[in-house]
């Protein structure tokens, strides 16, 4: 047992490239000067990146190996954002929203463009004309998950029983019957035109179906698609 065990050493030892019984100068000839060492009257202690060596009166009487260090961590930093983009699973899924989507804008834009009176001009009308034309540039893009649209509807022209502008000078419409929303022009397709009065009934509509685009558009961004939203 005291044999195998002696093997076993001499094998390990063999396998450091430094063996037992070897002397100090022989360690230092084919290892190098130790990166430190430890004198304790007759034992010294030989530190290598690799092994630690004990020797005793000149010679090597034991080997020990020295487990690597790990590498540092590098300090935490901002996390890199890992860009999501839609898998093959997930294109039919995307489909399916998206066509939920455009059919939902589409409602929408159906009964926020609703056709008016078209009335011609005629003498004796007492007709509001306002200017600049009937909306100025640019549009909100509403935030269909939380808008009512029902908060932001004005009715400037209901006051006036005819109004027109100089976009329409031929025309004029009935101001009972028009109205403004900053939370509806964003799907204004015609500019030149007033918009039409809408009912509680018709608003209500348009904010279910706000909130059914708002719902499609935050499950599309899971899924990875980044195209094009209304």
């Amino acid at each position: 047992m005291k044999t195998a065990a002696c093997i076993l050493l001499l094998a390990a030892s063999v396998a450091r490239g430094v063996s037992v019984g070897e002397t100090y100068q022989q360690v230092v000839a084919e290892k190098g000067n130790p990166t430190s060492s430890i004198n304790a009257g007759s034992m010294r202690m030989l530190n290598y990146p690799d092994l630690m060596i004990k020797v005793k009166d000149g010679l090597v009487v034991s080997v020990t190996a020295v487990a690597a260090k790990p590498a540092p961590t590098p300090p935490p930093g901002n996390p890199t954002p890992t860009p999501i983009s839609p898998t093959a699973a997930n294109i039919p899924q995307i489909y399916a929203l998206a066509n939920r989507v455009n059919a939902g804008v589409a409602r929408v834009v159906a009964i926020i463009n609703q056709p008016i009176d078209h009335l011609q001009r005629k003498p004796g009308m007492k007709i509001m004309l306002f200017t600049p034309p009937w909306f100025r540039p640019g549009s909100i893009r509403p935030d269909f998950s939380f808008v009512d649209i029902t908060a932001f509807q004005e009715l400037p022209y209901a006051q006036y029983e005819y109004v027109s502008s100089s976009m329409n000078p031929d025309e004029a419409f009935l101001g009972a019957e028009l109205e403004f929303n900053p939370m509806t022009k964003y799907f204004y397709t015609d500019l030149t035109i007033p918009k039409k009065r809408l009912t509680r009934d018709q608003m209500n509509e348009i904010n279910s179906l706000y909130r059914m685009i708002g719902q499609c558009e935050l499950k599309l961004i899971k899924l990875g698609y980044s195209g094009k939203m209304p």
